[in-house]
């Protein structure tokens, strides 16, 4: 079942129940997408048509942000549980290193992937690595973008991290998640958390709804900007909701 929050239709669903889903998608390979939705991605939605449609498009499209967990339960009346991409990306990695299956990823640096090799190799040595891909930082050809999806193909991938940050990660898998044979999941910076390039806030501040100012604090320069417009926006648009004001998009 699927709510509505700013415009972008949401999974209630428990996080026990979408890494049930996920594992069954990825053990029978079958095309299929997760958009881990934040205040940044609900907010840029409201005026990034394409990003809405992919959200909307998703298998699953899950409350990331503690923010949109909060809003979307205030506005619907719900007790969705927050699912966090950083959750259950150690989770989903644990999984399939216990049932044979095989973890590839598509974006980030090259850098930061050769760390996760050494990071699975230490504490979960069983799992069955297909590609580690990263890509120029530019717009891919057509025929670079296949050839890329083929070698994921041929590595017989079941689950595909897909690291390459919001937008870009959302768009790219409604484009494409079709043509490839496991499950794809947007999980931004989730893989520089596992490796320890960045760092989770302690528990109590995640569930105050506060893990955006940890960040902001660990690089300011970068997510300054984009915190003070993103959460600005997203309480504009939750206020507008709860007050029952009239859309126009």
């Amino acid at each position: 079942m699927k709510k509505e929050l700013f415009g972008l239709q949401l999974n209630v669903i428990s996080k026990a129940e979408v890494l049930d889903e996920v594992i069954a998608c990825a053990k029978s390979q079958k095309p299929s997408y997760l958009c881990a939705v934040n205040a940044h991605m609900a907010s840029e939605a409201q005026r990034d048509h394409a990003l809405l449609r992919a959200v909307n498009s998703a298998n699953w499209a899950v409350t990331d942000g503690m923010p949109v967990a909060w809003a979307f339960n205030r506005l619907n009346r719900l007790g969705q549980e927050r699912i966090a991409g950083m959750d259950i990306t150690p989770l989903l990695i644990q999984k399939a290193a216990s049932l044979g299956l095989v973890v590839s990823i598509f974006g980030n640096t090259k850098n930061n992937l050769k760390s996760f090799k050494s990071y699975v190799s230490r504490h979960y040595p069983a799992l069955k690595i297909g590609e580690l891909i990263s890509p120029p930082f530019r717009p891919l050809t057509n025929d670079e973008t296949e050839l890329f999806i083929e070698k994921i193909n041929k590595a017989r991938t079941n689950i595909l991290f897909v690291s390459l940050g919001c937008p870009k990660q959302e768009k790219w898998m409604l484009h494409h998640a079709a043509k490839v044979n496991a499950v794809c999941l947007g999980i931004g910076n989730a893989v520089n958390t596992l490796i320890g390039v960045e760092k989770r806030p302690p528990n109590w501040v995640q569930r105050l709804g506060m893990e955006w100012f940890y960040r902001l604090a660990q690089n300011p320069k970068r997510l300054f900007k984009r915190y003070l417009i993103t959460n600005t926006k997203f309480i504009v648009l939750f206020f507008r909701d709860w007050l029952g004001i009239k859309r126009h998009i």
